[in-house]
């Protein structure tokens, strides 16, 4: 588990920064250089260095009293380093110690990362910590996600807002395209289709539909071949037009090609159509009654303009 950057921050900032300062402070029945080793492994402390961690958790329980700002900055080292039990742990054995330094409660920080490891109840909102609202709760586990955190917390989140309309619509689109491509979820993969086709992107949502069928999701299979047979008849349709227009382009090459092979041999029409002198035509009998059919119609009606 990857801890978002924002709670390394904090940690860091609020935390550990000030944790070299008392090394040598506290705890004074404790050995200088046990401390010491304890600030190594607490720094060495990582996903890859497990080892280190562990020895860093025995030594603070040995040198601090249960509650020290030390013991919870081991803690938290560790809870980042990957061990979500010891997240979730360390939320409920600082849930009500609190340090003059920090500007959040430790324990809200415990909390935040067992969100992000997939610990679906302690997702709160900074500054309402303690709501029951749903709602909020799904907002944290939504942006969590899109740090990523682990999919059970996704998955919680989509639950949620699958069926949000209006604003709330966009974090649908956000995180069924994050469960779908990053973690091959085929239930998320249809909803990631059924977003994309609501948005005129119906190629798209063939292709997560089909990936969906392919993945042993049923009602996909159905809107993929729906969708296949849309994608084809599109597909036709364009090569048709294609082909069609590649033989308009050569027709109109050969007409070029003959216009000036007859202009070299005398040939000089321009092949532009121009309009009739009358509109029953430009011959002279075309003509003729024309002035006719004028002639009569001011015999009809003498105050016409034409007369």
């Amino acid at each position: 588990m990857k801890v978002p950057m924002i709670i390394s921050r904090y940690v860091l900032a609020s935390a550990l920064g000030t944790v070299s300062a008392t090394i040598l402070s506290g705890g004074a029945a404790a050995a200088p250089d046990a401390k010491v080793e304890w600030w190594s492994q607490t720094q060495s402390c990582s996903a890859s260095n497990r080892p280190a961690c562990d020895r860093a958790l025995v030594l603070a329980s040995e040198l601090f009293e249960r509650t020290d700002r030390n013991i919870a900055v081991t803690w938290m080292q560790v809870c980042m380093a990957g061990d979500t039990d010891r997240c979730e742990i360390g939320y409920r054995r600082f849930k009500s110690t609190s340090f003059a330094d920090d500007p959040q409660p430790i324990s809200y920080m415990f909390a935040r990362a067992s969100c992000f490891g997939g610990i679906a109840d302690l997702c709160r909102p900074w500054d309402d910590f303690d709501t029951v609202d749903e709602g909020k709760r799904a907002l944290v586990m939504a942006d969590v996600c899109m740090q990523g955190a682990l999919p059970g917390t996704c998955n919680r989140a989509l639950a949620y807002f699958r069926n949000e309309k209006g604003l709330y619509n966009l974090i649908t689109y956000d995180l069924s395209n994050i469960l779908c491509e990053r973690y091959k979820s085929g239930s998320a993969c249809r909803v990631w289709a059924e977003a994309l086709e609501a948005n005129w992107d119906h190629r798209r949502a063939f292709r997560y539909h089909n990936f969906s069928c392919k993945q042993g999701l049923r009602e996909s299979c159905p809107d993929a071949a729906r969708l296949k047979k849309r994608v084809e008849y599109e597909d036709n349709q364009r090569q048709a037009a294609l082909e069609a227009e590649q033989r308009r382009q050569f027709a109109a090459q050969q007409a070029t090609s003959a216009r000036s092979q007859l202009r070299n041999n005398g040939y000089t029409s321009s092949g532009i159509v121009r309009p009739p002198t009358t509109p029953f035509g430009s011959s002279s009998r075309d003509i003729d009654n024309w002035r006719r059919y004028e002639k009569n119609l001011c015999l009809g009606n003498p105050t016409s303009t034409r007369c």
